[in-house]
């Protein structure tokens, strides 16, 4: 088992409880650490200050006074305090011997090891060091700042462990955030839970939403909606499918009954077989075609286009039902033009089923015109004929499975227009019908060429 098969992928409440406590953590650290320095900064700033003071205040002894040793001494053995009572060091050499220094400054810091430095470690303590040359004498000075160090360590340690507390509660404040912004995902969850086949009608009110979610709960809708439609659909079919199925079997059971009822001639069992084969082409019919409808409303149907010639399928049409157009009585004629692209035999199918019915209503005398081509880029198939015509009332309900129209006598199935409008989607495009009553009727299927 691979790796990505076998972890499992965080939670969403939890990867935004991360992501929340990160960017706290990151945008703290950041302040923290500005905090950090600028009090660092502050601290030194004040030291260099103090000790350039410091300095300063010799230096103008000497300037001052540079006779009175006694003055400078006053002034050098001073202690003042600077930093948390840290007393400022200060040392006066001159020709490279000391002149005067603070007490317990010779032990402490040697002359030669404040030369040229800026900080010095003595004895486990930190000093800020600095020199100054005037004419003969230098100066050097020295600023305990290991309290400061310590502070600093302090206040550092401190912010780190504010830091940590400070990640700790937006992390829980982040899962709480998370828990309460999945609200209405939950509540999605439980609603769209509550939905089953008989609640199919219930929908989400996207105005309820935030609106982040609106569009989500819109999708479901249109899902739903696609649903109830697809599942009011079947439950029609398999209740039209139930009663078309049920009237030969009826009819098929009671002429059994009957033949069987009592000892019958043989030539009486011979119709009763007659009769029974009539009903099972029926039963035949009906079954094929309702599986043909079922491939080719599969979403997964693919058609084979190509090269149909409009006058080859146009002839093949013709001749199949020339016997039963001259045994009618109705005039069938056509006229094609141009190649058109499709599925051939589906193509034939479609034309088959129109004039097939355009046949069964138009009486004697009549006459059917079958036309095959394009017309501005549109593949073209028409049947028209000079029939009885249909109803307007009816119009609506030509393509429905199973229907027929009230004054068709012939024992079709009901399922021919289905047939040509699924085949007519397949292909892109559209069935239009056209019909007045004693006038005649006009289908025509139109798909784009590709």
């Amino acid at each position: 088992m691979s790796w990505k098969s076998a972890s499992r992928p965080l939670s969403l409440r939890l990867r935004l409880a991360l992501v929340f406590a990160a960017g706290s953590l990151a945008t703290l650290s950041v302040a923290l650490g500005f905090l950090q320095f600028g009090f660092r900064h502050e601290i030194n700033v004040r030291n260099d200050k103090l000790l350039a003071g410091r300095l300063q205040d010799v230096a103008a002894v000497l300037a001052n006074h540079p006779d009175d040793p006694a003055a400078l001494a006053e002034e050098v053995l001073e202690e003042t305090p600077a930093s948390m009572g840290s007393p400022i060091l200060v040392r006066v050499e001159r020709g490279g011997r000391t002149v005067v220094e603070s007490w317990g400054m010779g032990d402490l810091l040697p002359s030669g090891l404040l030369r040229g430095s800026s900080q010095v470690r003595a004895r486990n303590r930190h000093f800020l060091a600095a020199e100054r040359s005037l004419g003969p004498y230098r100066v050097q000075g020295a600023l305990d700042i290991t309290a400061d160090d310590r502070m600093a360590r302090s206040f550092r340690q401190n912010l780190l462990y504010a830091l940590l507390l400070v990640a700790a509660g937006c992390s829980l404040l982040g899962a709480w955030a998370a828990h309460l912004g999945l609200k209405p995902l939950r509540s999605i969850a439980e609603s769209a839970r509550g939905i089953d086949a008989q609640r199919l009608r219930e929908r989400l009110d996207p105005e309820a939403m935030p609106r982040e979610l609106r569009e989500l709960a819109q999708s479901l809708n249109a899902m739903l909606d696609r649903l109830d439609h697809a599942f009011e659909r079947l439950y029609r079919f398999s209740a039209d499918l139930a009663h078309e199925l049920r009237t030969p079997l009826n009819n098929l059971m009671g002429e059994a009954e009957v033949a069987l009822a009592k000892d019958r001639p043989a030539e009486d069992y011979r119709q009763v077989l007659e009769s029974s084969m009539e009903e099972f082409r029926r039963l035949t019919r009906l079954i094929s075609r309702t599986l043909f409808l079922a491939r080719v409303e599969d979403p997964a149907a693919v058609i084979e286009r190509g090269p149909v010639d409009a006058g080859q399928l146009l002839g093949k049409v013709l001749a199949f039902f020339e016997a039963v157009a001259e045994e009618e009585g109705v005039a069938l004629a056509g006229e094609a033009s141009g190649t058109l692209t499709g599925d051939p035999d589906l193509l034939r199918q479609a034309l088959a089923n129109l004039v097939a019915n355009a046949l069964a209503a138009t009486p004697a005398g009549g006459r059917v015109q079958v036309r095959v081509g394009l017309d501005d880029g549109l593949a073209v198939l028409e049947v028209k004929d000079t029939g009885r015509g249909i109803p307007a009332r009816e119009l609506p309900h030509l393509f429905d499975r199973f229907y027929r129209t009230a004054g068709q006598d012939s024992p079709g199935t009901g399922l021919g227009l289905a047939i040509v409008q699924s085949i007519a989607q397949l292909h892109g495009g559209t069935v239009e019908v056209s019909s007045e009553v004693g006038a005649g009727t006009t289908v025509r299927i139109r798909f784009p060429e590709p």
